[in-house]
């Protein structure tokens, strides 16, 4: 029995789609009634439970050999996280499935890196046996500009003139998929891309290409960009974090593309022309492609 937490995000729902094609019997952690359905729907099971509450997660992990971990980002991911692996390792579950961030580690620039960094080194001092996904930044990010690219024909952001390996989510469930479902992978790290890295003015124009309208990049320097993410309503923390990260992209720190998706899926990452392609309605497409 696999334990999937972060099983309503974009990589863990892809996830129990997964698993439940495949058949593995796997167990999604959610937080409220609601959330079970879907879930439900698919033929797994699901279990509520709280990152603050232990004695939640030694419950939910009843049965489990192998947890695949994921908080969402908040100020206590790192604590949230060592939550779930302590209770992993009162359960005897013999296999943890990680996903974290590039540049993972204490000293990291990122905020984000730092407290995976932190999530990381307590895994590794947990005795259990584990594997770390370091994918690049998600396709998906740039559906919460959707709206914008639909109303306005531009895309806006902090890009600078760095290139960025962007991966689909889904190809990062593909690989989570393959590592708990077959051996060989404990103590591994694998870092994920897509298959080009590319730059905002291509990003852009790939939008463009999916949606049969014009899109244009719009780069806002970190103060601009500062102020656009505060007045759309993210907490400080957060606009911290995105600044730092995108800091590090537009400086070039995101170009590196690897063949890692392809190596373990047996099958290449999906393109951004792909993943326009299926969300062009959402970027302002008049209808569906056929």
């Amino acid at each position: 029995m696999i334990l999937v937490t972060g099983a309503t995000g974009h990589v863990g729902s892809e996830l129990m789609r997964l698993l439940a094609k495949q058949g593995t019997p796997a167990r999604a952690l959610v937080h409220s009634p609601d959330k079970a359905a879907p879930i439900q729907h698919l033929g797994l099971e699901t279990a509520l439970g709280d990152f603050e509450q232990p004695d939640t997660l030694d419950v939910a992990m009843k049965g489990c050999d192998q947890v695949f971990l994921l908080a969402p980002p908040t100020p206590r991911q790192p604590q949230q996280e060592q939550h779930v692996i302590d209770a992993a390792r009162r359960a005897g579950v013999g296999h943890v499935v990680k996903q974290s961030v590039p540049w993972a580690s204490a000293d990291a620039p990122v905020v984000f890196s730092r407290w995976h960094g932190q999530i990381e080194q307590h895994l590794a001092q947990s005795g259990l046996a584990y594997t770390l996904l370091r994918p690049s930044s998600f396709m998906q990010n740039f559906l919460m500009s959707a709206q914008q690219v639909a109303d306005q024909g531009a895309l806006y952001g902090m890009f600078g003139e760095g290139r960025v390996a962007f991966i689909d989510a889904r190809d990062i469930a593909a690989v989570a998929a393959e590592l708990l479902t077959s051996p060989g992978h404990q103590g591994a790290s694998y870092t994920l891309t897509g298959p080009e890295a590319l730059s905002a003015v291509e990003v852009a124009g790939r939008l463009a290409a999916a949606t049969g309208r014009q899109v244009r990049s719009v780069d806002l320097g970190p103060d601009s960009y500062r102020h656009a993410l505060a007045g759309a309503g993210m907490p400080g923390w957060l606009v911290d974090g995105v600044v730092e990260g995108n800091t590090m992209l537009a400086a070039g720190h995101g170009a590196t593309v690897t063949d890692e998706v392809a190596r373990l899926t047996g099958r290449p990452p999906r393109t951004f022309a792909q993943f326009a392609a299926d969300h062009r309605v959402a970027f302002g497409a008049s209808r569906p492609s056929r």
